[in-house]
């Protein structure tokens, strides 16, 4: 019995956390969140990104001992578009809308660093979670906010890939990363497609933790 209690130990080692750090991380998309070319000639409407190029949010990481972390993080950007109406492929004048959209997406990512003190590359992956909020559309001389007929869904989940450095300074951590996410469905798309959500997301983040 002792023998069994002492291997049961010795296997539970391994998962003990060595720390939990918490943090933010800051940082601007490489992608658009609307793919390019949204618009076709004598189309009912034409399409404008006015997605912000930024995206922040707190993170928080459980360290494990071999360089093993798992992480998870609440992103946010801010999305939107324009679409104009038009005629015989001239746009009709007063007939604007702008839609907009807040985006939250959680990460949840195992994090395999490689060994050292001061500088420690790592690679991570795992799954994420988006949900829209606040999804607005105002047209001009309308009064108030409608949903946007394009939205087709207020949710996607994702794959998600990443690669970057770790450097550690007194009480701080700062760790620049490329992050690749691959949606599997899209939020929005109208019903000639010219306007669709962009299913390939990367993003470069910095994140700090202490």
């Amino acid at each position: 019995m002792k023998q069994f209690r002492l291997l049961l130990f010795l296997v539970a080692i391994p998962v003990f956390p060595q720390s939990l750090d918490f943090g933010f991380k800051a940082g601007v998309p490489l992608t658009d969140a609307f793919k390019h070319g949204i618009t076709a000639p004598l189309s009912p409407s034409t399409y404008r990104s006015e997605t912000r190029r930024y995206t922040l949010g707190p993170t928080v990481e459980l360290r494990l001992p071999l360089g093993v972390g798992i992480e998870f993080d609440a992103l946010y950007k801010r999305l939107g578009f324009e679409s104009e109406l038009v005629a015989s492929g001239v746009p009709a004048a007063g007939i604007l809308s702008e839609t907009r959209a807040n985006s939250w997406e959680f990460p949840l990512l195992v994090k395999l660093r490689t060994p050292g003190i001061v500088f420690r590359p790592f690679v991570d992956g795992g799954v994420s979670f988006r949900t829209l909020t606040g999804v607005k559309q105002f047209v001009t001389g309308l009064a108030g906010s409608e949903t946007p007929p394009e939205l087709r869904d207020k949710h996607a989940r994702g794959f998600v890939f990443g690669a970057g450095f770790e450097v550690s300074a007194p009480f701080v951590k700062i760790a620049p990363e490329f992050r690749y996410t691959r949606w599997a469905g899209e939020n929005f798309r109208d019903t000639l497609n010219l306007l669709r959500t962009n299913q390939n997301q990367a993003d470069f983040l910095i994140g700090i933790t202490f």
